[in-house]
């Protein structure tokens, strides 16, 4: 037996290898949920979702970005929201934590988000939030994507 007799199998193993790993990944991806992580069974805080459209307060210091928290029953929610713009070459940042009383249904709050050091402004920004509930159970879901921040 040669080497290049034994080279064709491995390789068109190989070949079948990758493609199932393809179309494993691509099928996991596809049932995947798009922008709000799934909530563990039994556990209060069942979806965090980042709104579309943030308000620029304060000339650029600050920006109220809007967040829907639904809860399966009444619990207290530590919200996460972080703010990144990039404007030419300089970056606006902001971090927020704050806790949030979220009853058994679907809510919306306004969370105030400081810029660190340069001033947000008007445009396209990104933003991720992170809900963290531990009554009996504990779970935590982000939610991130562009949106965007008007006066």
């Amino acid at each position: 037996m040669t080497v290049r007799t034994i080279r064709r199998p491995l390789f068109a193993v190989g070949l079948a290898a990758a493609g199932a790993v393809l179309a494993l990944a691509s099928s996991a991806s596809a049932s995947a949920p798009v922008r709000v992580g799934a909530a563990t069974d039994g556990a209060p805080l069942t979806a965090v979702v980042l709104g579309g459209i943030g308000k620029i307060d304060a000339s650029g210091a600050a920006v109220f970005v809007p967040v829907t928290l639904t809860c399966s029953q009444p619990t207290q929610v530590d919200l996460t929201v972080k703010v990144a713009q990039a404007i030419g070459d300089t970056m606006r940042t902001g971090t927020t934590t704050r806790k949030v009383a979220c009853d058994a249904n679907t809510q919306k709050v306004r969370i105030a988000v400081t810029a660190t050091e340069r001033p947000f402004a008007p445009g396209v920004a990104f933003g991720v939030v992170t809900g963290n509930s531990c009554d009996a159970l504990c779970n935590s879901i982000t939610d991130e994507h562009r949106f965007d921040l008007a006066l």
